[in-house]
């Protein structure tokens, strides 16, 4: 590789660091992060929690116990969009007007009639797998 290359490689490589990379220099803990699995043998795992300070032990339970719509004013993912407003129209099951639920999906039932249909089939392979 070329010198030229290089450097407009490394200049490229460094430009986008400088955009993507955010460096940090105070920390605050962020309670509602879900934390990596303990283990067992892991002495910060298995500290006495009646010396901890109750006011941070608290924080992260009531964290836990939280639900996201408690946590965040509006819908933070798509997946949090379901149930997250109640619906406009309160849907009446009864009224076929509105709920119009398909029984049978039409794809589904020509694919039955497909495979009971005895033209259809296909003979069995009865010949050598692979030529020798």
């Amino acid at each position: 590789m070329s010198k030229k290359v290089t450097e407009r490689f490394l200049k490229e490589r460094y430009e986008k660091d400088d955009a993507l990379f955010t460096v940090y220099d105070q920390y605050t803990a962020n309670y509602f992060k879900q934390i990596i699995t303990g283990k067992f043998y892991s002495t910060h795992d298995t500290l006495d929690l009646s010396k901890a300070d109750m006011n941070i032990v608290d924080a992260i339970k009531r964290a836990k116990v939280k639900i996201p719509k408690n946590k965040y004013d509006w819908p933070v993912t798509e997946s949090h969009r379901y149930g997250w407003y109640k619906p406009v129209v309160e849907l009446d099951r009864q009224d076929r007007r509105f709920y119009c639920p398909v029984t049978v999906a039409p794809f589904i039932t020509h694919e039955i009639l497909l495979r009971l249909d005895k033209t259809m089939e296909k003979p069995k392979f009865v010949g050598i797998p692979f030529k020798l």
